[in-house]
């Protein structure tokens, strides 16, 4: 529905039939009913200690870049899933930004069409003070989950470095979380300064041999230009595009040596409902997604800290 006209699109037939797709099959689900009275209270225990530990109180806001050693990866569909997860737990705002030109991919998957942007904001008479003079520039997602483009149809617009820090880093302390999804493939002033700012990294990959070496090369030219350490800040997370998208990936061997430069590791598994729908939703994704998003949040913030 559009704020301004009112006006509501029916979604097509082949829309709705793929939007109501379940991430677990029906027999996954049936299974799980039945045995979740007989499943160990630790299984139980984990995800409420999950939880709560997503839940504590953040002094200053942080941002979590999340970015793709190459295209592809599905970084987008991450970013849209760790800020339903941020929204969901923690009871202050979330933000989330989409920096690379000429994409919409992670609006899509929040299921919304900006009409401002960041390049909005700077052009304004003044700078916000509050978060009720920021308000018109956002799009609300859903409670506590806001949107905010670095640019608009692809337009950078001025948006550069300077804006990064003179317009972006002011606006963050309106919110707990900030989430900023960019390409690796983009080196731009505003990119490299998002980067740099960042509290802590998530660094996508298609899980497989070829993602798998795409992250070992970003490792390596990290370390040969001096930032050895920058791996401890990283969660790699590997995401799983096809069923058995590549049978020889060895994920618990290459997730054992990218551990070992201090990285996280965390792997999604092939979810139907994300296949099947740009704008998804968190009632319809598997199990397994789920709590595979909601500990990538966890390992992200930990290193935020």
């Amino acid at each position: 529905m559009s704020e301004r006209t009112g006006r509501v699109e029916p979604p097509s037939v082949d829309a709705m039939t793929a939007s109501d797709r379940h991430g677990d099959s029906l027999l996954r689900r049936f299974g799980r009913g039945i045995m979740l009275p007989f499943q160990p209270s630790d299984r139980t225990h984990s995800a409420v200690e999950l939880g709560e530990s997503l839940q504590q109180t953040i002094t200053t806001s942080r941002r979590i870049v999340v970015s793709r050693p190459r295209a592809g990866a599905g970084e987008s569909t991450v970013t849209a899933l760790l800020a339903t997860v941020f929204a969901h737990y923690r009871n202050d705002r979330v933000l989330t930004m989409d920096i690379t030109p000429g994409s919409d991919a992670l609006a899509r998957r929040l299921g919304v069409r900006p009409e401002s942007s960041l390049g909005d904001v700077e052009r304004g008479e003044s700078d916000p003070d509050s978060f009720e003079e920021l308000r018109p520039y956002l799009t609300r997602v859903r409670d506590r989950l806001w949107m905010l483009p670095g640019v608009q149809n692809g337009r950078r617009g001025g948006v550069d470095g300077q804006t990064f820090h003179r317009t972006l880093l002011p606006l963050t302390r309106f919110f707990g979380v900030t989430l900023i999804d960019r390409g690796a493939d983009v080196f731009d002033g505003f990119n490299r300064a998002a980067q740099a700012s960042a509290h802590a990294h998530v660094l996508v990959a298609p899980a497989t041999r070829d993602g798998a070496m795409s992250i070992a090369r970003a490792f390596d030219w990290m370390t040969a230009h001096g930032n050895a350490a920058l791996p401890a800040d990283i969660v790699v997370v590997f995401v799983e595009q096809e069923p058995g998208e590549d049978p020889t990936f060895d994920a618990a061997g290459a997730a054992d040596i990218l551990r070992q430069s201090g990285a996280a590791v965390v792997r999604i598994g092939y979810d139907r409902h994300l296949a099947a729908t740009a704008a998804f939703d968190p009632q319809r994704i598997a199990e397994t997604t789920r709590t595979a998003a909601t500990r990538i949040a966890l390992e992200a913030l930990r290193r935020a800290r």
